[in-house]
């Protein structure tokens, strides 16, 4: 027993990684187009790529981890039950109940690993990505312009070209700025400029000095030029991040007692990642049920089609307490109640036919 259940840990586990590195590599290139797209919006500091793609990857693990060694399980004991293993094992009295308890190491080791993960890690990984990112923001030099190009400041309809940037002084040299309103379009130009923050709001502005302000109505006479020793341009909040610190952010007592649904569905997040280990390795284990003259990929198909499922039901019931709709007290529980209870009736009818 103890033999064949350190056998079957052991393949698993070679599975697992080989699937994990995959997707893993999937993942890191959709993360990193991602903050590149951020860079370019001026949402993150380019110096800040790799710092926040390291700290992302925490968060993908919640995702990576159940589903690669959902996906392990599954396609093992679909090959051993195609290869005529598992037959043995069932010849030899061992039932698939007891193959479930062969995976119970498994099961503990990746639960802790993910609670670890879920309820410290990130939390830190997401203050210090807030706490970096906002430092670096300060920076005049980091924050996205480039010498000599026309850039587009995110989140407004302004148009901004700087000639040069003084990173000694950290101020802008020569700026020219083109700010569209609704009802007319404002012009200006300045000798050089600094950016501040306001104490208070945490809003952050670029104070132009010595410069001329043409203000009017495009395809009308309505033009006023205006010279200014100083204006102040307000700068688009540090929105759009990869990471949204306000949930995340806080630990798992301060999401407990809070009366905010969001904080609520952030709780039941962190809590069903080490239980969607637990839930999908038992599925896995229900359905990898095969025989030589079924296809070989029909386990595999029904696994990730039950896998879609879950996931969108669990998403759904995080989004309905979101909004309110569910109390915080049946939560996410119902999601996984039943998939449990499905995975354990079809392991007992695979008992019943061996019987």
């Amino acid at each position: 027993m103890q033999i064949l259940g350190k056998y079957l840990r052991k393949e698993t586990l070679k599975t697992f990684a080989g699937i994990l590195m995959v997707l893993f590599v999937v993942a890191v290139g959709q993360m990193f187009t991602e903050s590149l797209r951020a860079i370019a919006r001026g949402v993150l500091p380019a110096s800040m790529l790799f710092v926040e793609l390291g700290l992302r990857t925490f968060d993908s693990l919640t995702l990576l981890l159940p589903l690669s060694l959902y996906l392990a399980v599954l396609a093992k004991l679909s090959q051993m039950y195609r290869n005529q293993e598992i037959v043995m094992f069932h010849s030899a009295g061992i039932s698939s109940r007891q193959m479930l308890k062969m995976y119970v190491p498994h099961m503990v080791f990746f639960s802790l690993f993910l609670l670890i993960i879920s309820v410290f890690i990130i939390p830190i990984a997401s203050k210090t990505s807030e706490r970096l990112t906002l430092a670096a923001s300060k920076d005049i030099s980091l924050m996205g312009l480039k010498e000599g190009v026309f850039q587009e400041l995110s989140g407004s309809n302004s148009v901004i070209y700087v000639r040069k940037i003084n990173v000694e002084q950290n101020r802008l040299e020569n700026i020219f700025v083109n700010v569209r309103h609704e009802d007319r379009v404002d012009t200006l130009t300045a000798e050089y400029g600094y950016q501040f923050e306001d104490p208070e709001t945490g809003q952050r502005y670029i104070s132009l000095f010595n410069g001329f302000r043409n203000e009017g109505v495009p395809g009308s006479k309505k033009y006023q030029l205006m010279m200014f020793e100083r204006n102040d341009i307000k700068l688009p909040r540090l929105e759009g991040k990869s990471v949204n610190v306000d949930e995340k952010g806080k630990n798992l007592t301060e999401l407990l007692y809070s009366e905010r649904p969001v904080d609520k569905a952030e709780f039941h997040r962190r809590i069903s990642t080490p239980i969607s280990m637990v839930v999908l390795m038992l599925l896995a284990l229900s359905i990898s049920k095969t025989s030589p003259r079924d296809g070989k990929y029909g386990s595999l198909a029904l696994g990730l089609l039950i896998f879609v499922v879950y996931i969108n039901l669990w998403a759904i019931s995080v989004s309905l307490i979101e909004q309110g709709k569910v109390p915080s007290w049946l939560g996410t529980w119902w999601v996984h109640v039943l998939f449990i209870a499905y995975g354990f009736w079809r392991i007992r009818k695979s008992d019943e036919a061996f019987v």
